[in-house]
C-alpha cells in the first residue's frame, strides 16, 4: 500500500487539537507489519496509534471505514478511536502481549462469536474489485496465464452468497490478536466490513494456515449452524482467499521491491494450484 510520507508536523498539529491533555508527543517510532504506515507515540503517560491515509486507496480500504468500524464496536474487542483528521487516524493503544501463534480454538471462536454479534458495519466486503486492483496494479512481468486464468474464472463464478452476514475484521492473524490476561482484542481494522462468516473463517485458515475442521466444528458448535453446511461454505470462499492473498503480495512486491513479498507470492501461487 502507498502511504504519504509520513508528516509529523502534520500529526503534532492534530494531536495538539484532539488531545488537549498532551502539551506535545513524545518519540514517534514506525510499528512493524507488511503493511507498514503506522506510527506508535506517547503524549506523558499514555500511548496511541497513528495511521496516516493512504497515498492510493484500495477499493473498500479507507481511514474513514476503520474510524467508523472501531467507533461502533462493543469496548473490550478493539482499540478506542480518538479521532480522524486531515488524513490522520488516531486510536489508543492496546496494552498486551503479541503472540507468535493463535489462541486456543474456544477462545478464538469466543472472539469470533463477539465480533460477529455485532451490529453490522453499514457496507459490504467485496473481493472481486480488490482482486481487479491487483491485477492492474501488479508488475506486468509477474502477470501470469494461471492468474488471468484464475481471476476470470472467479468472475464467472461470483461471490458465493453469503452463509450468514455479519461484521467481519478479516485480518485475523497472531500478529493481530493483542492478549490481555483472559481478554483478546483486535488491532488492524482496514479491511472490516460486512460479509458472511464463513469468509471470515476461510481467511483465518488461510492466513495463519491451520487444520480447517476443528475451527468449523467449533464455529458450528458456538453460532448453532450445521457443521456440514459451514464447512461446504467456508471452502467454496478458501480459493478466493488465497488468490486474494497472492494478488496482495504482488501488489507489495511491486509497491517495495522487496523480495519477502516475492517469495511469499510464489509460495502462495504453489498453494493455489495444489487446490486448484
Amino acid at each position: 500500500m502507498l502511504y504519504n510520507k509520513p508528516n509529523n508536523s502534520t500529526l503534532q498539529s492534530v494531536i495538539e487539537k484532539y488531545l488537549p491533555a498532551a502539551q506535545a508527543a513524545g518519540c514517534f517510532s514506525q510499528l512493524q507489519g507488511l503493511s507498514g504506515g503506522s506510527l506508535h507515540f506517547t503524549t506523558g503517560q499514555l500511548e496511541y496509534v497513528a495511521r496516516q491515509q493512504l497515498e492510493a486507496p484500495m477499493p473498500g480500504v479507507s481511514l474513514s471505514r476503520q474510524y467508523r468500524a472501531l467507533s461502533r464496536i462493543a469496548p473490550g474487542i478493539g482499540s478506542r478511536p480518538v479521532c480522524l483528521a486531515n488524513g490522520w487516524l488516531i486510536v489508543e493503544w492496546l496494552n498486551g502481549e503479541v503472540k507468535s501463534e493463535l489462541p486456543s480454538l474456544k477462545t478464538l471462536t469466543s472472539l469470533l462469536y463477539d465480533l460477529h454479534h455485532q451490529p453490522c458495519f453499514g457496507w459490504r466486503i467485496n473481493l472481486l474489485p480488490l482482486l481487479e486492483h491487483y491485477w492492474q496494479t501488479a508488475a506486468p512481468e509477474r502477470r501470469s496465464l494461471v492468474w488471468l486464468r484464475l481471476l476470470k474464472k472467479m468472475k464467472k463464478q461470483g461471490e458465493p452468497k453469503p452463509l450468514r452476514l455479519a461484521a467481519l475484521h478479516m485480518d485475523i492473524h497472531a500478529g493481530n490478536l493483542v492478549h490481555q490476561g483472559q481478554n483478546i482484542q483486535l488491532i488492524d481494522w482496514e479491511y472490516a466490513g460486512d460479509g458472511d462468516v464463513a469468509l471470515e473463517l476461510a481467511a483465518i485458515v488461510v492466513a495463519n494456515n491451520i487444520e480447517c475442521e476443528p475451527l468449523i466444528r467449533a464455529y458450528a458448535q458456538s453460532s448453532h449452524i450445521r457443521f456440514d453446511e459451514l464447512n461446504r461454505q467456508v471452502r467454496r470462499w478458501q480459493p478466493w482467499v488465497i488468490l486474494l492473498m497472492a494478488s496482495w503480495y504482488e501488489c507489495r512486491w511491486q509497491q517495495t521491491h522487496d523480495k519477502t513479498f516475492l517469495t511469499l507470492a510464489d509460495e502462495t501461487w504453489c498453494r493455489l494450484q495444489a487446490n486448484d
